[in-house]
Order: structure tokens, then C-alpha cells, then sequence
């Protein structure tokens, strides 16, 4: 039995100057058979493309038979309020710290005492899995979605390390999801969550610190690092020590004097 589809995109891959082409990205939509558009901006607005605002959005995507509705429950916002920041070191097992300021979205350095957003408390908050709840019905009901943030590539998205994660985790075993996104030659093409994890996993372990670390050679004395990571597989390993990595590199700082810090998207 063949597994059902669900997308995502961000809509700055149809950036055309200025503007973003509106009717090419649905038209993709329609092509990929998607019957609702989700946003999951946690904000549905944008003041540098305005057509991309959620009222624009409602009444364009009315005239491709597709129905839009935005699900803040999917949004990357984290209040200080949620249990969803830990410790840096407590995510990442490795002492690679302070991480530099030009790899962080605040633009300050990470140190290990700091307290940033949680990937893996994210994705089992109570308030997202609201959304993925909704997701599972939209999916009984037969319906294909497309999950659209603003990020064209969704490795930087947190549609593809929260949510279609999540998703998958969840659901792997009927639902796919595939991410719209254009090869070199600027066609549209999918990807998938083992797509770009693989190639997630050969850029991070290719990384001059991260090769200094050695995590995956053991010695006389000590088994390697990797196990110290988990999952079933060495990939598996391999990929929780990446998406631990990639937590500190986008995981916004705790700020308790802000509610609306977490700008992913």
C-alpha cells in the first residue's frame, strides 16, 4: 500500500524580484494534487511580501479550488511560559562551546550554561501536538496538505525540524512527506525527511570542529561518542547527533522579558 503525501514549501522559492508569483506556486500546489494549504507561520504575515499575508493568501488560493487556513499551533514561537528550553549542554554532549555569534539567529554567542529552545521538548509540547492532531484528521478525511512557511530551503525551516519530523515519527508508516524545492537547473522537484538528513549528516560531519571532535572512531580505552547518541542504527545515531548539533545553531535563546523572540519563520 502506498503511502499518502504531505508537502511543504516556503514561499520565497517563487521569489521573483521583488514580488512573490503567487499563481506559479499554487499551480505547484495543484500539480502536487494538494487540496489545503496550511501556514504555519506563527504570525501569517509578511511586511516584505504583503501578497503572502494570510487574507491575500485565503482569497488566491480560493480561485485554485485549494482551501487555506493558517495553524498557529504549528508556528516556531516559543513563549517562556512553555517547558520547551533546556540547557545547551544538555542538548549537544559535546563541548564545542561558546558556539560563534555569525551561527546563531540572535547573533550573540551560545555558551553552555545558556538556555535555548529544545527541539526534541518542542515536538512533544502539548500545544504543537494540538496541531499534528489536526494534521492525523486532515489526513482520515483524505485530504493532501501542503504545510508552507517562508523559508525557501527547509532544512533552515522549522517545518522540516519540528513539524515534518514530528509528522513522520508519528505517522511514517502512511503518511510521506515530501518538501518542494528546486534542483540546480531551477525545476521543482521533492525531497524527503532521509534526503536531507543524509545530506545534513555528510555537511555536519564534515565540519572542521565537529571533526576534531571524533566522535565516530573508539579507542583501547573508550567506546566511540556516537553511542552516546540515540537510535538503533548508526544512522539513526548519526542523525541525533545532527539534529542535537543543528539545535544549537537554530534554537533561539530563553528570554523572559520578550514572548515573541522565536522569529523562525
Amino acid at each position: 500500500m502506498s503511502k499518502l503525501k504531505l508537502y511543504t514549501l516556503g514561499y520565497t522559492l517563487f521569489q521573483n524580484g521583488n514580488m512573490i508569483d503567487i499563481e506559479k506556486m499554487l499551480n505547484t500546489l495543484k500539480d502536487f494534487k494538494v487540496s489545503h494549504l496550511v501556514d504555519v507561520r506563527s504570525v501569517p504575515y509578511s511586511k516584505q511580501f504583503p501578497q503572502c499575508n494570510a487574507d491575500n493568501l485565503k482569497l488566491a488560493s480560493k480561485h485554485f479550488s485549494i482551501s487555506y487556513g493558517h495553524m498557529p499551533e504549528l508556528g516556531a514561537k516559543a513563549s517562556p511560559m512553555q517547558d520547551v528550553f533546556s540547557k545547551a549542554s544538555d542538548i549537544f554532549f559535546e563541548d564545542i562551546f561558546p558556539i560563534s555569534k555569525s551561527n546563531r539567529p540572535e547573533k550573540t554567542e551560545l555558551f553552555d550554561y545558556e538556555e535555548i529552545v529544545d527541539f526534541q521538548k518542542f515536538r512533544n509540547d502539548e500545544y504543537f501536538s494540538e496541531g499534528i492532531k489536526r494534521i492525523e484528521k486532515a489526513y482520515e478525511n483524505e485530504y493532501t496538505v501542503a504545510l508552507m512557511c517562508s523559508e525557501k530551503r527547509p532544512v533552515d525551516c522549522h517545518r522540516f525540524f519540528f513539524v515534518s519530523q514530528k509528522i513522520e515519527e508519528k505517522f511514517g508508516d502512511w503518511i510521506e512527506v515530501l518538501h518542494i524545492t528546486k534542483n540546480k537547473n531551477g525545476e521543482i522537484e521533492t525531497v524527503s525527511n532521509e534526503n536531507i538528513n543524509t545530506e545534513l549528516s555528510e555537511v555536519i560531519f564534515n565540519k572542521t570542529e565537529i571533526k576534531k571532535l571524533d566522535v565516530l572512531n573508539s579507542s583501547m580505552f573508550e567506546s566511540a561518542k556516537i553511542e552516546n547518541y540515540f537510535g538503533n542504527t548508526l544512522q539513526d545515531k548519526k542523525n541525533d547527533f545532527c539534529d542535537r548539533y543543528w539545535n544549537l545553531l537554530h534554537g533561539w535563546k530563553l528570554n523572559k522579558n520578550n514572548n515573541n523572540f522565536n522569529e523562525y519563520d
